[in-house]
């Protein structure tokens, strides 16, 4: 997935500010005691919190420009919150660890980037080997809005504010669906505006696909998982179908062979 390397440049300035589901993930942190592994941990947006809060941390991703970024934030950290960090770069669909997590997760639909069920039953199968007999396996991942998603190409422009220097940016999204495929093929821009007035255009692309509710019950049961809950939203509300978010929460069905 080296496209993600280009997105590293504009994922902060989308989605650093994003912090509705940390308190859930530290949540769960609390619940199952750590140690905690990041599927997809980015530029560590929510991992960096945790280790924050005292937790023993560690964030697998492909793109070792997200994880540069996520660096050069812990490089910022007190030294005890750096001991508390271990970043790999590494595919979440074959990695194996030699020890094991009470809590695995894989936040904000990074699961979707993941492109075939192969793709997907490997990383659920790969958690297995390092997920705690009593450890628990968090993933969120958007509900689709069918309607929407009969729609082959949507183009967004929205005006923000740029976080590192105050002044608009604008944000354009165009998005190319196959509804056979299950496929959203996404080109994203950032338009910023620098110190000598001038505008520079942040490029991106990237691929996702969406899985349906029973779809996702049916893949965590085929890798060897028992559904504990599904949430609609990041304070545990029920799921129901116009949440806009599906959060499962699975622990194994049966112990290790």
């Amino acid at each position: 997935m080296p496209e993600y390397d280009t997105f590293s440049v504009c994922y902060d300035l989308l989605w650093g500010g994003m912090n509705d589901d940390i308190p859930f993930y530290l949540g769960m942190a609390k619940e199952t005691g750590g140690p905690v592994c990041e599927l997809a941990c980015g530029t560590g947006r929510v991992l960096l919190p945790l280790a924050r809060a005292g937790f023993e941390v560690t964030g697998i991703d492909m793109s070792q420009a997200m994880l540069d970024k996520f660096q050069a934030k812990l490089d910022q950290e007190p030294r005890e919150v750096q001991a508390r960090v271990a970043l790999k770069c590494a595919d979440m669909r074959d990695y194996r660890f030699t020890r094991e997590f009470k809590l695995v997760f894989c936040a904000f639909n990074s699961f979707l980037h993941l492109m075939t069920t192969e793709d997907q039953l490997a990383c659920l199968r790969s958690v297995r080997e390092y997920l705690a007999d009593d450890g628990r396996l968090a993933i969120h991942i958007f509900a689709p809005d069918y309607q929407r998603l009969a729609t082959n190409e949507e183009t967004e422009v929205s005006v923000g504010r740029d976080p590192e220097t105050g002044r608009d940016m604008v944000v354009t999204n165009i998005s190319k669906r196959n509804p056979a495929a299950q496929s959203i093929e996404a080109w994203e821009a950032v338009d910023r505006i620098g110190d000598d007035g001038a505008v520079r255009r942040y490029p991106a692309s990237y691929t996702l696909t969406w899985i349906h509710h029973r779809e996702m019950h049916l893949l965590l049961r085929l890798a060897g998982y028992e559904v504990v809950a599904v949430y609609g939203g990041y304070d545990k509300r029920p799921y129901d179908y116009a949440s806009g978010r599906q959060v499962f929460v699975a622990r194994l069905l049966s112990t290790k062979q």
